[in-house]
């Protein structure tokens, strides 16, 4: 077994030894870089999802990692981003493109979420009805991770993100990743990640078969504002929404033979 392994399986044998703590579903929420999770867990505060069973929310927290952007300060991060905002091109003399991401970098992130998917599969839930979503890099590391799933999730949410070492796409690309429905939510105001490039990655991503939604928010800048978190919920509900069971149909009675029920002396 190895050490990814090992610790999945101890971290599912935790949730599995406290009482009343088994779920049908759960829901995995990335943060944005320099935040923590206590910003979208207050947004989510009062949200319940009907209909799908007891459902968990994790809510990981970045390690601290050297930021390029911020004079190589620790900051909570993902993965290092060389340059802000993420756009197509840096305007300048002459214009050049954009630094991009480590792809080894972006990679050890993806692994964390794996590791906290497989804890979640050892204990008895399925990837089928986990459902990962985020913000900002959050968001970007849902991307990659989705994409590169063999086997489906529940869902994927996307808000004000980009997708990371998107040259790698055509090589990553995994069955999973092609059948998981996500939604991407974007503000046409964004200054962190450019708009056009959002939609122009989401085009690309359509065309290359994955089942993802853009939605761009006139009035939405970089953040989840009431409109998105809206929709954002309405897809959460839809995709962890059970399947209710058959109602099983009762036994058939004997008959007397001409359409009437046979009773006991008769």
């Amino acid at each position: 077994m190895s050490p990814e392994d090992q610790a999945a399986a101890e971290v599912a044998d935790l949730w599995r030894a406290a009482p009343g703590q088994e779920v049908d579903s759960a829901v995995i929420w990335l943060h944005h870089q320099g935040e923590s999770e206590a910003i979208q867990q207050m947004m989510f505060n009062d949200f319940t999802i009907p209909n799908a069973g007891r459902v968990r929310w994790l809510w990981p927290r970045a390690p601290l990692q050297p930021s390029s952007i911020r004079g190589h300060s620790l900051v909570l991060q993902w993965f290092d981003v060389k340059e802000y905002p993420i756009c197509r091109t840096v305007r300048g003399v002459p214009d050049r493109p954009r630094k991009g991401e480590d792809p080894e970098d972006v990679q050890k992130a993806v692994a964390r979420v794996e590791a906290a998917v497989k804890a979640l599969e050892v204990e008895g839930v399925p990837r089928r009805r986990i459902l990962l979503g985020g913000f900002g890099m959050g968001g970007a590391l849902v991307l990659k991770t989705v994409l590169q799933s063999r086997e489906p999730f529940a869902g994927g949410v996307v808000c004000s993100a980009w997708l990371p070492c998107a040259e790698d796409l055509a090589e990553s690309l995994r069955e999973g990743g092609i059948t998981t429905e996500m939604l991407w939510c974007h503000g046409a105001r964004d200054s962190v990640v450019e708009p056009v490039l959002a939609a122009q990655q989401a085009k690309m991503l359509k065309e290359a078969g994955v089942q993802i939604r853009f939605q761009l928010f006139p009035e939405a800048q970089f953040e989840l504002s009431r409109e998105p978190l809206l929709a954002v919920q309405a897809f959460i509900a839809r995709c962890l929404k059970m399947e209710e069971k058959d109602e099983e149909e009762p036994p058939e009675l004997p008959t007397d033979g001409e359409g009437g029920v046979r009773t006991e002396g008769s």
